[in-house]
């Protein structure tokens, strides 16, 4: 009779040989520093080159207008100085400090008026004119406007002389300027300085004629 055979046992698996483990690595060599990198001579310097004067162009001349600025001619009697003061209105040269002044009575109250300068001829004989007439006009009506009415007007025609004796104006050369003012007629040419000279001879009159009626 034959043996009983043992049962057949599964095999068991294993890992290979060597698994898992790290394989031995040779060492590096030593890393060997990079040598320092040096430009090459002259890199980074400008080349110089030769300087040339710039060339001279001719002045253009756009529009019909000069090159240059005209040079005005110094006003008569000016003295050859530089003028300093110049009208406040148009700029012209040469002008004057002063001042223009006017009243206007309202029988209460009265009202001083003025018109500053600098003023060329022009512009300074038109000031004087209108606040003049004006003043003949429209000061006469109050006690104290009728005394100051008169006072204004005599202040007015003494100054008026300082800007008559001006020389004709002229552009300024030195700042902007533009034509003066057109003076208008004289003062005694105007329809208002009559009028205003009427109104005292009637007011006189008309006292004069109160006072010759009382005593009637």
């Amino acid at each position: 009779m034959s043996q009983p055979q043992p049962p057949a046992v599964p095999p068991t698996y294993g890992p290979p040989p060597g698994y898992g483990q790290q394989p031995a690595y040779a060492p590096q060599p030593a890393y060997a520093p990079q040598p320092a990198y040096a430009p090459p001579p002259g890199y980074g310097q400008q080349p110089g080159y030769p300087t040339s004067p710039a060339p001279a162009y001719p002045a253009q001349n756009f529009g019909g207008q000069p090159a240059t600025a005209p040079a005005y001619p110094a006003p008569a009697g000016y003295g050859g100085e530089l003028p300093m003061v110049s009208c406040r209105f148009c700029g012209s040269v040469p002008a004057v400090s002063m001042t223009f002044r006017g009243h206007q009575g309202m029988i209460v109250m009265m009202r001083f008026l003025r018109m500053e300068g600098p003023f060329c001829r022009d512009c300074g004989l038109g000031t004087f004119r209108h606040m003049t007439s004006r003043t003949l006009v429209q000061g006469w009506y109050g006690y104290g406007s009728f005394i100051a009415t008169p006072i204004t007007v005599l202040v007015n025609l003494i100054k008026r002389g300082k800007v008559a004796r001006l020389p004709a104006p002229q552009p300024n050369p030195f700042g902007p300027s533009r034509p003066p003012m057109n003076p208008g007629p004289r003062l005694l040419a105007r329809p208002m300085t009559w009028l205003g000279l009427c109104i005292p001879i009637v007011v006189l009159g008309i006292f004069i004629a109160a006072i010759a009626n009382s005593n009637g």
